[in-house]
């Protein structure tokens, strides 16, 4: 049978995420229902006489390999699709020749066992279907195909050798589990669901604590989190530069226009630093009110060149944003990341804080290389934080 169908392909990240956490609770269940059926087996022979040993190692021999076979499928961490329903088929192929060879069992005892072993198979029999209604209610068809399996032989065979009231209860019985099944998958179908809706829902709310909600780009937490993973980067022989970026006399556009359009000539500012700082590993941040901050993969002189060209093509270029323009300059302090002399990342940031001041001190508009000779002095300018996040309460 081809996969696509027995199990359709998913056509959303989200049907891809169900069909995955199924496969991944059908394989736990399947792993942990496969002993059960050598254990039943063991028992009605336990209480046959000792003629029928050869039978009882051969038939108990045969369910246990397939309870390891149960137990030994492995799947990778991350399947794609295809492997995934791939997986899926196999699980289930197990289940059904485990169903298929109990309900052939409980069939042979009843005919070639003595009392009370064909009982004992049958009391396995309503308890193994009860199980598979509960447990194995991931798919509905292959989950009543597992119970037929299970139930059908003992039905034909009370209704032959014992008689059709009983033979009737026995039905009645099945119908039920298969109705079991039926609720037991709409419950599941509906926690499977919740829980993609709950994990949407924690994947945006992360996203969005990630992202200034003014501008749209990565807001000052995330800044924290990008300049970390650099740092680390550059601990093990890689780079890190910074860049920490302030509007000059950004009051003015507020005074001038308002300050919705202070709000709109932000945005573009933003949109004018991701267009220019836009290798795979920038990260352009707005660190709060007209500040931003840029994370980069270089070495200090290569920063310095990329701020200055940014801040030169600023210049040349009016800001536009809504209805009105202005021509913005901005002063940028620039640093690059030295282990052997930042302790962390709070240092780094203060030193290249310091190096915005001095360039705001040196008339603004320009670019201002943090020292590398001396260690800031926090007590120049009051900090706007530290780069760390601040513990919640």
């Amino acid at each position: 049978m081809p996969i696509a169908e027995f199990i359709p392909a998913p056509a959303t990240p989200g049907a891809r995420n169900l069909l995955l956490q199924e496969m991944r609770e059908t394989l736990e269940r399947a792993r942990l229902g496969g002993f059960f059926y050598p254990i039943a087996t063991g028992l009605a022979f336990v209480v046959t006489t000792r003629e029928h040993v050869g039978e009882a190692v051969i038939v108990t021999a045969f369910f246990i390999l397939l309870a390891i076979a149960r137990l030994s499928l492995r799947v990778t961490p991350n399947p794609d699709d295809r492997e995934t329903r791939r997986n899926l088929l196999a699980i289930w192929f197990l289940i059904l020749v485990t169903t298929f060879c109990w309900g052939t069992f409980s069939a042979w005892s009843f005919l070639n066992l003595p009392e009370p072993a064909p009982l004992v198979a049958v009391l396995f029999s309503g308890a193994f279907g009860m199980a598979l209604a509960h447990s194995m209610c991931m798919r509905r068809v292959p989950g009543a195909v597992a119970i037929a399996s299970v139930m059908l032989p003992s039905l034909v065979l009370l209704w032959v050798h014992v008689g059709p009231g009983v033979a009737i209860m026995w039905a009645v019985y099945m119908i039920y589990m298969l109705l079991v099944l039926m609720r037991s998958y709409r419950e599941y179908r509906t926690r499977l669901e919740l829980e993609e809706d709950l994990r949407k829902q924690r994947d945006q709310f992360e996203k969005q604590s990630l992202i200034d909600s003014l501008t749209g780009i990565a807001n000052r937490r995330a800044f924290t989190e990008s300049l970390a993973r650099a740092l680390q980067r550059a601990r093990n022989g890689s780079r890190a530069s910074m860049l920490i970026i302030d509007v000059d006399h950004f009051k003015r556009i507020n005074d001038s226009f308002g300050h919705a359009a202070g709000d709109a000539c932000l945005i573009a500012l933003a949109q004018r630093l991701q267009a220019h700082f836009d290798r795979p590993d920038d990260v352009v941040v707005r660190l709060g009110g007209e500040e931003f901050g840029v994370v980069l993969d270089a070495d200090r002189g290569e920063a310095f060149e990329r701020a200055e060209r940014f801040r030169t093509d600023l210049e040349a270029a009016p800001l536009v944003f809504g209805v009105a323009q202005a021509t913005l300059t901005v002063s940028i302090g620039c640093g690059g990341f030295d282990p052997s002399r930042h302790a962390d990342a709070d240092a780094f940031y203060l030193e290249v804080d310091a190096a915005l001041y001095r360039s705001k001190l040196s008339g603004r508009n320009r670019t201002e290389r943090a020292s590398e000779n001396s260690r800031p002095d926090p007590s120049n300018r009051a900090p706007t934080g530290s780069v760390l996040p601040e513990p919640s309460a």
